[in-house]
């Protein structure tokens, strides 16, 4: 039961699972009910990639791309990164928006490291790519961080670069969304993570 129910006067469904037991709609929990229903998944870079220098339609690190007629909406819950490798020159690093929806279809290798956050469910619709070629160079979306070019080996910990969009950005059937860096990221240094949620268009 969501609390915001009671606040703008809508109606929510009470949701239990297999178990009997509530889900409710505290932080997170929206999450655990998308996983119940095998709607979640997360993928990363399983080896470090080195990233074009600027906005590229070709070979960007990771790319979601929701094929045409898929009948299913990419809801983004958190895009990130983290770099092993120190930047050759400071760096901006973008969530790439690929947003025509007639364009032409995007193609790479698909990642064998997507799995479902329902552990041994389903496979995803939208597709987790590496080395893709996107139908054209995308826009700069959210700014995810700056990847800079001091040595990764003075600090105890690297933070991970990245947002909670929780929802906020749709991967509609025939968009995109892939990182971007504005310089080369240093050499095979760069990994990134995507968590989505799938929901029927």
């Amino acid at each position: 039961m969501d609390i915001q129910g009671f606040i703008d006067g809508t109606q929510k469904d009470i949701e239990v699972n297999s178990d009997g037991h509530l889900l409710v709609d505290l932080h997170g929990a929206e999450y655990q009910s998308l996983t119940v229903h095998k709607s979640m998944f997360s993928v990363s870079n399983q080896t470090g990639i080195t990233t074009q220098a600027g906005l590229s339609a070709t070979t960007p690190a990771l790319t979601l791309y929701n094929p045409f007629g898929s009948g299913k909406n990419g809801v983004l819950i958190y895009a990130g990164c983290v770099n092993s490798v120190a930047f050759a020159a400071a760096s901006v690093i973008w969530l790439g928006l690929n947003t025509n929806l007639t364009a032409a279809a995007v193609t790479g290798t698909l990642s064998t490291a997507v799995r479902n956050t329902l552990m041994g469910s389903t496979a995803p619709t939208i597709q987790a790519l590496l080395a893709a070629t996107l139908p054209a160079a995308p826009i700069a979306g959210p700014i995810l961080g700056v990847g800079v070019t001091g040595a990764i080996t003075t600090v105890p910990q690297m933070q991970p670069l990245g947002r909670w969009f929780d929802g906020s950005i749709i991967i509609q059937p025939g968009s995109a969304v892939s990182f971007q860096t504005s310089t080369a990221s240093g050499a095979s240094g760069f990994f990134g993570e995507f968590v989505w949620a799938e929901v029927d268009a």
